[in-house]
């Protein structure tokens, strides 16, 4: 998207535009005639919902068309077989946790990170164009843990800019086990050894189970049918979202199309790329699902959305991977309205992320931290008018109560939360 020199990271946003004007937005709004800020009020959604019929806009593709005229690469998609010792470059993203499936688009303008995307563009079958991701994380104040669950990215497209950047759009396909007493001994993270670490196929359940005629009881099958828990994990999210589409039907895809697509924070997104099983993984979302209410500030725990207010400007779903032209990496999820949301200055179309969209910076009125941004339509004609990108990182799905027992557990970053 944008050039967010404000927006990369949390102590940068105490540098604001002292003369920005009013964003322009309508009526959800009211602006403070003697500051430059807009804030979201809490009023009820209108009577009449302006998304009725705007399935073509919900669908939207984002192509990531903001990098520029990328060249597609041919061939690729082959995965590895679990087990498999390899040597991928490394990416390390801060609170980016990539799944099988996810698109990731990267500029890279450092000489050490553009070979690494070389080395991987000219590397032999079959690790041709695959490069490794995992996430980073603030454990603590100021330091920085690297997760060692990952995933396999292939490169599909590829623009070369002037000046030298290096632009990629990347397709997630398998976990991998980073190996950490190699990455114990090697901090610049250029060289690591990793293991694939491939889901297990889901069977179907027994014939003589479903009779009733099996050893166990059927009520203990069905605890592990996975293509049952599927169809309950994407019932409940029809519930909250019943506009998205989704059209994986197998366990392992719809498991990671979750992951994908709750409004989860980072921390919980990688527990669900950690669960040993498919079926984990589906009940852990299963249950997620069930307590899902409201969407809060991560720092200040102050509501900012409703699980039911996400909404698809894509194809891919409600979450995505940006860029911005300074390469930094923000993961979001979509929505359109949130409340108890500041937002500075005047929409800007340039490096919008959603063609057709302007931008507004959006910060929490509770505590000023950075929650994303809120786009609104170029054209007066144009639907919707007006949709919200709250960063994965910002925000967090756990009420204060649970957030203070994680806290007080003090879970290792590794270990899953049951």
């Amino acid at each position: 998207m944008a050039d967010f020199s404000r927006g990369l990271e949390p102590d940068l946003l105490t540098s604001r535009s002292s003369g920005a004007s009013s964003s322009g937005s309508e009526s959800d709004t009211y602006t403070h005639s003697d500051t430059s800020f807009v804030l979201e009020s809490q009023q009820a959604p209108p009577a009449e919902d302006p998304w009725l019929g705007q399935e073509q806009t919900r669908q939207q593709q984002t192509r990531h068309t903001y990098l520029g005229d990328v060249d597609d690469l041919e061939g690729g998609g082959t995965l590895l077989d679990a087990g498999q010792i390899c040597h991928l470059p490394l990416i390390p993203l801060e609170g980016i946790v990539l799944m099988p499936g996810d698109t990731l688009p990267l500029k890279v303008m450092r000489r050490q990170d553009r070979q690494k995307l070389e080395s991987a563009l000219t590397a032999p079958t079959p690790f041709t164009r695959l490069i490794a991701v995992a996430c980073m994380s603030r454990s603590d104040p100021g330091a920085m843990h690297l997760h060692t669950v990952g995933c396999t990215a292939e490169i599909r497209q590829v623009h070369r800019q002037e000046g030298g950047a290096l632009s990629i759009v990347a397709k997630g396909l398998q976990r991998l086990q980073l190996n950490l007493d190699l990455l114990r001994h090697n901090q610049s993270l250029t060289h690591t050894q990793q293991t694939i670490t491939a889901d297990a196929p889901v069977s179907h359940i027994p014939m003589e189970a479903k009779q009733g005629v099996a050893f166990w009881p059927a009520q203990i099958w069905a605890r592990y049918n996975a293509f049952e828990l599927a169809e309950e994990a994407m019932n409940h999210f029809k519930m909250m979202a019943p506009q998205v589409r989704q059209l994986q039907t197998e366990p392992v895809a719809v498991s990671y199309w979750l992951a994908s697509n709750l409004p989860l924070e980072d921390d919980t997104r990688q527990r669900l790329l950690e669960a040993p099983t498919v079926v984990e993984r589906l009940k852990i979302e299963v249950a997620l699902m069930q307590r899902m209410a409201s969407l809060r500030c991560r720092f200040c725990m102050t509501q900012v959305a409703s699980a039911s207010d996400v909404v698809s400007m894509s194809n891919e779903g409600i979450g995505g991977a940006f860029v911005n032209s300074h390469g930094y990496v923000h993961d979001m999820i979509t929505l359109h309205r949130a409340m108890n949301a500041v937002c500075e200055g005047e929409p800007e179309t340039e490096h919008s992320w959603f063609p057709g969209f302007a931008w507004t910076i959006a910060y929490c009125a509770g505590c000023t931290s950075h929650l994303g941004w809120k786009f609104t339509a170029a054209q007066r004609d144009q639907h919707p008018q007006s949709f919200w990108g709250l960063r994965r990182p910002a925000i967090t799905e756990l009420n204060e109560s649970r957030r203070n027992t994680m806290l007080s557990l003090q879970l290792q970053p590794d270990r899953m939360i049951a």
